[in-house]
């Protein structure tokens, strides 16, 4: 038999056969820097290795999906079908980089990932990971409370306890809490990072004068981080009245008023993200509860429109609720509940009373937590029954990385037509304790024999 790596992914020991079965590990990078190739491993047999304790288990109960019952009649009248010669296993270990979206071949060419010998039978497992933090095909939003208790007001019977005349988030020397958090979260990326960025501002309504769709790095940084550009762009506000129209920080005729809606903002994030692929990160920051909304109650409004917004996948959620520290003042304690009860979890929502304070808590890698029964993976291979359930055998911690949650499937069983491809299509969803939906999904294409 000959399994072997084509030149452009070997970078390391050549593999060893081990008695009759043979796993080419996949030691692929887990961080989210340096080389994102193939890595390989000395082949080994599962279980012999203590790191690969899991993939011994995952291939004690391989899935033949050609042998569900389902299946019966489309494998008799010839679907694809497993190789009858020697046994090989294959179990890939995918990085942060790769784990949302990798392709993979396997056949008897020399071109292909996975070069085999014709007809044998493979074996495949994967393990993935959900990285909240990686920085490579990420799409990056900061959601921007523009409403008039940002800057200079007069506090009204309801909110005078709470609310500082000077503003939850005064200009001062042509900065803010709110550009600095998000210079902070700019901070963390290089240049050469595949990172886009876009903002939406908000009141009453959406500021569209202040905000900018998903672009390029390099774009959003000069459209919106310039010396002169970015205290505008971050540290504005609509002014409550025509009485703090001439402030420094007040939207030059607005076309909104300067309540809160929660739900214009995050129905036009979800109008941003919902097609994009790869990694997406959100920074709400607020200083308020919702108090306006297209129709009905703000609140159950935000709520709902949060929970639409959650259903994009591989989402992270941050919340930040700022409220200006000043002698006398109370804390906004409904205000805060009520961003909680939006975003649906106390955990991805952090308290700040200082613009300082602010930008640290936003400059922080955020973690995210999943339920580990939360998660389920599917596999599809034409013409057989759509989305056969594959098991997930492990979910945890990514012990090598606490910001990373690492899962592991069972083995299937690669299922060919002579020298046709079938695509083998797998798909792993896991749903994080904030609501947030996150997948990871693989394609395989495997060609049994060369003629």
């Amino acid at each position: 038999m000959d399994v072997s790596k084509n030149a452009p992914f070997a970078k390391s020991k050549a593999m060893n056969l081990v008695k009759s079965s043979l796993v080419v590990s996949l030691a692929l990078l887990a961080s989210h820097c340096g080389n994102k190739g193939f890595k390989g491993g000395a082949a080994t047999r599962p279980g012999i290795s203590g790191d690969l304790k899991g993939s011994e288990r995952a291939f004690q109960d391989a899935l033949d999906v050609s042998k569900l019952p389902t299946n019966f009649d489309a494998a008799e009248a010839g679907g694809p079908s497993a190789g009858l010669g020697a046994e090989e296993t294959i179990a890939l270990d995918l990085s942060c980089e790769q784990s949302s979206d990798k392709a993979v071949s396997v056949s008897p060419l020399a071109g292909s990932d996975y070069k085999i010998g014709e007809n044998d039978r493979v074996l495949m497992n994967v393990k993935g990971r959900f990285c909240p933090t990686l920085s490579d095909n990420l799409t990056v939003l900061f959601i921007i409370d523009f409403s008039g208790s940002m800057g200079p007001n007069t506090p009204d019977d309801t909110n005078k306890l709470y609310q500082p005349a000077t503003g939850n988030d005064p200009r001062v020397a042509k900065s803010c809490g709110r550009l600095q958090a998000v210079e902070a979260v700019m901070a963390k990326f290089k240049d050469t990072d595949k990172v886009k960025v876009g903002t939406v501002t908000f009141a009453s309504n959406i500021v569209d004068t202040h905000t900018l769709a998903p672009m390029e790095l390099a774009a959003f940084k000069t459209n919106r981080l310039s010396e002169a550009a970015k205290a505008d762009a971050f540290c504005s506000y609509i002014p409550p009245s025509s009485t703090f129209a001439t402030q420094e920080m007040a939207v030059k005729n607005p076309t909104v008023g300067g309540a809160t809606n929660y739900e214009a903002a995050f129905n036009r994030a979800y109008d941003y993200l919902k097609d994009i692929k790869g990694r997406k990160v959100i920074y709400f920051i607020t200083d308020g509860r919702p108090t306006a909304a297209a129709s009905g109650d703000p609140l159950v409004a935000a709520k709902q429109a949060a929970t639409k917004l959650k259903t994009v996948e591989n989402l992270f959620f941050n919340a930040f609720f700022l409220q200006y520290k000043q002698s006398g003042l109370q804390e906004d304690r409904q205000g805060f509940d009520n961003l909680v009860q939006t975003v649906g979890t106390m955990d991805k929502v952090v308290k700040a009373d200082s613009a300082a304070q602010l930008a640290i808590e936003v400059g922080k890698d955020q973690m995210v937590s999943f339920d580990p029964t939360s998660i389920s993976a599917a596999i599809t291979i034409a013409p057989y029954k759509p989305e056969a359930d594959l098991k997930v055998i492990s979910f945890q911690q990514d012990p090598a990385d606490a910001k990373a949650w690492l899962f592991e499937t069972q083995a299937w069983v690669l299922l060919g037509d002579g020298p046709k491809s079938v695509a083998h299509q797998i798909k792993v969803t896991a749903k994080a304790k904030d609501g947030t939906m996150h997948s990871s999904q693989l394609k395989v294409t495997y060609q049994k024999a060369l003629k």
